[in-house]
């Protein structure tokens, strides 16, 4: 039998680290991975006795001791080791053994081939097998002393060999009784030294046997192991992994708040250690998992031997843990792909089983090849050890690392070429400068632009600066956030490879010095972007990119310049100015630039000037662009680094990580008057990101968020501003309307984003809206993919819904306050529905640094407590203290549950039923559970065989699963639902069976932000708040309506009366100069004075409702453009004030026309008095009223 090699050897093994020794009381215990010299034979045969002793542990659990010496010898014994192994328990009995005539002792340890372990038809967990064993250590000895105690037989035995098991000594047979007589058996022997080649035992030898008694030690349960008289400080194999805690990583490379996790055989966590995760997961299995930073560790223990090489024990456990991190991993992090060979690298498994008759690949038994069928038991990792793994060890995060790592590696090899400057390069759509690339690279200057528009302005300014320095390079869209990108999003991300290829670029690149610089193709980056908050982003995407990848090129100045064109231009129109005003041309270069303007100027100027709005660089004419670039100094704005906080203002912005810092910004720093200075010719890139970025991120917001007066964003806003200025009562398709809107609203972006914003506000399914605003007239998308599957806007068409303007009422739209856009009024700042439509159809939205999460309610919920508000401001009751009927979140259709289980927390949950022992019927899914993503789980239920199959039977609106499930399960989950006194024995009522179907999904009213009237972002703690917060504005209208209208009637009616007067007077003769002379129109005037007819300027005059500013009565036949539309000036004199009397036609003077316009002129005082005697919220209440009443109707909405 072979038993390894007998010459000294070198490998690297763990062993008990120096250091250990050192810590005080030899308490603590390191594993430290050496290079050590030993010898393999001479291990072997101290391994054979060893593993004696632990095979006894399996033979009797009473014993309870292992005691090992090892002594190197000195220099007065000739430096004779000697080494011996004692354990207590049943030892080997002291009998005659009849037919091989010896004693058993001498049999076992002294004749070749002898033992218990020949027949694999018994099973056995021991590690003998070949029946050499311990006769190997005795031939391989000076001496070999074998002492055994049978208590049963009542003998103690001794007996020794010399001479390498040649000379055999007789047997010395005591009498073994009294109290302290104990089973015990003990191995003593001197090794033959100069076989291995050894003059004596060398301390690195010692070291490695010493690592041998420890790993024992972690093997054995409740036995005491002690080396030379002192304990090992390794009680078990969770006390062994510590050991090696801190060994596997070459640094805390990762660091988490959480404490790994110990997990005991039912699954419970019941300790913690640094960085690890322990399991006994049965009687013969033990797994312990580190993370790992020098590659894949395994160190594994089968019957109590050492399997260095591993085996087929190791992967049965490791594929396990590797799979489940691979699923992790991509599931987190899809861009990463990673498979079980970029896991198994960062993993040390840890494995004490039990195998039942092992086999080897050698006799050195180090790889078990045993098949996991032959074990006798197994070892499925439980799923709280497999989530500990994934959560508490650090294992995720460095595969996410590494790949991260390897993926970056990639990316340098793809965007950077072996050659950091080139002449020429190809990439499509660059202008390059001739110079680029070559010995004058340096003095040429890269303009990157906003779009192809924007390229074709700065290649028309090249024909005054010439190609030979400039080189043009237009950008598509908004560049990649490159700050929290992933190597892999970077490596197919096309503009940030042609930049790195443009400039010369390279990744591993550090340009902080002069020479370096020089490499590059560009000496300098011009920004031309439009003057607008998507030009302001695109800009500072840019200097991400660069502060996050070579940010000594920002803190070089001069690098980048930004190319400022006007936003607009003050020209003085040749028709209007004289030789009395000497007015020059302006431009702006924002808009808080050209109002301070406008506010400085005498108003009498300002109609002398022509304003031109430039939306974009590609306003601009070819000849505005040579007229630029003529003046490039006056053009160009230089972006200078002023120190840290320049960095930390761009991290800040772009980093995920800093969401609660972008609040604070943004709460702090925003002032909507606030523009970059830019007439110095240079700016810091903190004064970049705080007066001029952070009019993009505030924006993002505006059209991000919600309001919480309307409910509605900036999109929605505008689609129904068009909608009711186009009296939208008959169908439109949504396509046209898109185009409407875009035209009538000034919508700077795509219509696509529009057709989508009108499909949301039309859909109806459960989960949308419970009060659309418009109308669905064919597929507008249903509860199968959550709207994902709405026609093209070319064939679905839309309206108002009846109940819209009963929402959003028309006598309100004079009141509102009206965005302005270039001059051009536009929707209205916010509209004032009767009911807060927040709260109805919720909204979800995320800008920068704040995200938005408001769920459904039921209108009439939200309606009685309007009515309670109105009911106690009536009674002149504190509205503070009125206490509010709970407002639960609620979606129109929905037939599950919806549950509170915590303060700002709620759950919505699906039904299910048993519909027999085998089958169950899934009738609802949790809000926002899509039918097809549903139906996607279901299949990987059955590929896990979690159940066995389903049908479906499901309608656009109604959800129908029946799936079918084994027996034995289904009748699990029916005994789990009886334990709950409150439900029968109907599977469907199982918490376990819900969890497995993922029939509940969370709901939460944590995050509800939304701007508020006066435009600031306020965070929501519940729904009443909302309600709260939305009554004192639309309360406040109603009283401003109020006032309105009472004016607008009281002006109608003497316009009614001085009609009606002038037709009697005129047919009565008393008028007769009026059609009987010729009079010039002054004396007819004149004549209607004398009369007391009243001019109309002095009635129609504007109706001014503080807080609401200057607005015009609309006139009869007059709509909300014209009303709008009107002039501040109140006192304005009307050139026509009687035209409304003289154009009075011939038909008028007839009895009809009089009879109608008595009738409505009592039409409009019964209106007046009406007004009078209703108090503002009795007209809320009335209004709300006729509402709820409609609602009421729709048995859904019945409560």
């Amino acid at each position: 039998m072979y038993i390894g090699s007998v010459e000294p050897t070198k490998d690297n093994l763990w062993m008990v680290s120096a250091d250990s020794a050192a810590l005080e009381g030899g308490e603590r215990v390191r594993m430290k991975q050496q290079t050590v010299e030993y010898v393999p034979a001479l291990y072997k045969i101290f391994d054979e006795i060893i593993v004696n002793a632990v095979d006894n542990k399996v033979r009797d659990p009473s014993m309870r001791h292992l005691d090992v010496v090892i002594d190197p010898g000195c220099k007065e014994n000739g430096y004779r080791s000697w080494i011996s192994i004692y354990n207590d328990g049943k030892g080997i009995p002291v009998e005659f053994h009849k037919t091989e005539q010896v004693y058993v002792p001498e049999l076992v340890l002294g004749h070749l081939l002898t033992g218990s372990n020949f027949d694999d038809t018994n099973a056995r967990l021991t590690g003998g097998r070949h029946g050499y064993g311990a006769k190997l250590t005795n031939i391989f000895s000076d001496e070999f002393v074998v002492e055994t105690g049978d208590v049963s037989m009542g003998l103690r035995y001794k007996q020794v060999w010399h001479n390498n098991m040649r000379c055999r000594g007789e047997p010395e047979i005591t009498e073994f009784v009294g109290e302290i007589a104990k089973d015990f058996t003990k191995v003593s022997f001197s090794p033959d030294l100069e076989k291995f080649e050894m003059e004596k035992l060398s301390v690195s030898m010692a070291r490695v046997l010493k690592k041998r008694v420890y790993d024992v030690a972690g093997c054995l349960t409740d036995v005491e192991v002690t080396l030379n008289g002192k304990k090992v400080p390794i009680s078990g194999f969770e006390s062994y992994i510590q050991a090696f805690c801190r060994s596997t990583t070459a640094a805390p490379a990762v660091k988490t708040n959480k404490p790994s996790s110990v997990v005991n055989s039912s699954g419970d966590a019941t300790s913690s250690g640094p960085n690890y995760v322990y399991s006994r997961i049965n009687k013969h299995w033990e797994i312990g998992v580190l993370p790992s930073d020098v590659g894949f560790v395994q160190v594994s223990f089968v019957n109590g031997m050492s399997a260095l090489r591993g085996g087929s024990h190791v992967g049965y456990v490791s594929d396990q843990i590797c799979r489940r991190v691979v699923e992790r991993v991509n599931k987190k992090y899809p861009e990463l792909s990673v498979n079980m060979a970029h896991v198994k690298p960062h993993v040390a498994i840890f494995i004490n089983c039990q195998i039942e008759n092992p086999t080897f690949d050698s006799q050195m038994k180090e790889y078990m090849t045993s098949r996991p069928q032959t074990y006798g038991s197994s070892c499925m990792l439980p799923e709280r050890l497999l989530k500990l793994v994934l959560l508490d060890s650090g294992i995720v995060e460095r595969v996410v690392q590494s790949a991260r790592a390897r993926q970056r590696a990639d990316l340098l090899k793809k965007v950077s070429s072996s050659r950091s400057k080139s002449t020429s390069v190809n990439v499509p759509k660059l202008e390059d400068a001739n110079f680029a690339g070559g010995p004058r690279s340096s003095e040429c200057s890269l303009i990157l632009t906003e779009g192809d528009s924007a390229k074709a302005l700065a290649v028309a300014g090249l024909a005054v600066v010439g190609r030979d320095r400039f080189g043009v390079f237009p950008l598509r869209g908004k560049l990649l956030n490159v700050r929290d990108a992933s190597m892999a999003q970077l490596g197919k991300n096309a503009e940030f490879a042609h930049l790195c290829t443009i400039l010369g670029l390279r990744m591993d690149e550090h340009y902080g010095t002069e020479d370096a610089r020089l490499k590059l193709r560009y000496g300098r980056v011009i920004v031309m972007t439009d003057q607008d908050h998507d030009g302001s982003h695109i800009k500072g995407l840019l200097f991400n990119l660069f502060h996050t990848f070579w940010p000594e090129l920002l803190e070089k100045g001069g690098f980048i310049s930004e190319f400022i064109t006007p936003l607009l231009k003050a020209t003085p129109s040749s028709k209007r100015t004289g030789a009395k005003h000497d007015l020059e041309t302006r431009r702006f270069f924002s808009l808080p630039e050209y109002f301070e303007w406008k506010a400085s100027l005498d108003l009498s100027k300002l109609k002398y000037y022509t304003i031109k709005y430039y939306k974009g660089l590609g306003t601009s004419t070819s000849s505005e662009g040579r007229e630029y670039f003529s003046d490039l100094d006056k053009h160009l704005v230089d972006f200078h680094w002023s120190g840290d906080g320049d960095g930390d203002a761009l991290d800040m912005v772009f980093s995920k990580a800093r969401a609660v810092d972008r609040k604070a910004w943004l709460l702090n720093e925003y002032s909507p008057d606030a523009y970059l200075d830019t007439s110095s010719g240079h700016v810091t890139y903190r004064d970049f990101v705080n007066r001029e970025l952070i009019q993009f991120s505030h924006a993002d917001n505006a059209r991000s968020l919600p309001s919480v007066v309307d409910g509605l964003k900036i999109s929605q806003r505008k689609v129904l501003f068009a909608c009711m200025k186009r009296k939208l009562t008959s169908e439109v398709k949504v396509a046209q309307l898109a185009g409407y809107c875009s035209e009538h609203t000034a919508y700077h972006h795509g219509e696509a984003s529009l057709h989508s914003t009108i499909v949301n506000m039309a859909q109806d399914f459960v989960g949308s809206n419970n009060l659309p605003l418009l109308y669905p007239s064919g597929q507008f998308g249903t509860r199968l993919q959550g709207g994902k599957d709405a026609a093209s806007p070319r064939y679905i068409f839309t309206q108002l819904q009846k109940h819209t303007r009963l929402i959003f009422p028309e006598e309100d739209d004079v009141l509102l306050r009206y965005a302005d856009d270039d001059g051009f009024p536009v929707e209205p700042v916010y509209y004032v529905p009767i009911l807060p439509m927040l709260l109805v159809n919720g909204a979800e939205g995320i800008g920068t640094g704040w995200s938005s999460s408001i769920p459904c309610h039921h209108p009439v919920q939200v309606i009685d407590n309007l009515m309670k508000l109105i009911d106690a401001e009536e009674a002149g009751e504190d509205l503070s203290k009125v206490e509010l009927a709970p407002m639960t979140p609620w979606a129109k259709g929905f037939s599950g549950d919806i549950r509170q289980t915590g303060k700002h927390s709620f759950v919505s949950r699906g039904s299910v039923q048993q519909v027999n022992t085998s089958t169950l019927r899934v009738t609802e899914l949790p809000l926002s559970k899509w039918v097809e993503d549903y139906k996607k789980f279901l299949w990987d239920l059955v590929g896990k065989k979690a159940i066995r199959s389903f049908s479906e039977h499901h309608t656009d609106r109604d959800v129908r699963f029946d799936i079918s499930m084994a027996r034995s399960d289904l009748a699990k989950y029916a005994d789990d639902a009886a334990t709950d006194e409150s439900n029968g024995a109907d599977a469907g009522d199982s918490e376990a069976l819900v969890k497995l179907l993922r029939l509940e999904s969370p709901l939460s009213i944590s995050n509800m932000h939304a701007f508020n009237a006066d435009g600031q972002l306020s965070k929501y703690e519940t729904s009443e708040d909302i309600l709260r917060d939305f009554y004192s504005v639309r309360r406040e209208l109603y009283a401003k309506r109020k006032q309105y209208l009472e004016q607008q009637q009281q002006q109608e009616l003497v316009y009614l009366r001085n009609r009606i007067r002038f037709i009697q007077e005129v047919s009565s003769g008393s008028l007769q100069q009026i059609t009987q002379e010729r009079l010039p129109k002054a004396a007819l005037l004149a004549l209607l004075k004398t009369h007391g007819f009243l001019p109309a300027s002095s009635f129609q005059k504007k109706v001014c409702i503080d807080g609401v500013g200057t607005l015009g009565v609309i006139p009869a036949g007059g709509d909300q453009d014209e009303a709008a539309a009107m002039v501040d000036d109140c006192n304005a004199e009307d050139e026509e004030d009687y035209d409304y009397l003289l154009n009075t036609s011939l038909v008028s003077f007839t009895k009809e026309v009089a009879d109608r316009l008595q009738q409505e002129h009592a039409t409009k005082h019964a209106r007046l008095h009406e007004l009078q005697t209703m108090t503002p919220t009795q007209l809320w209440r009335k209004e709300l009223g006729r509402l709820r009443a409609l609602l009421l109707r729709d048995s859904a909405f019945q409560v």
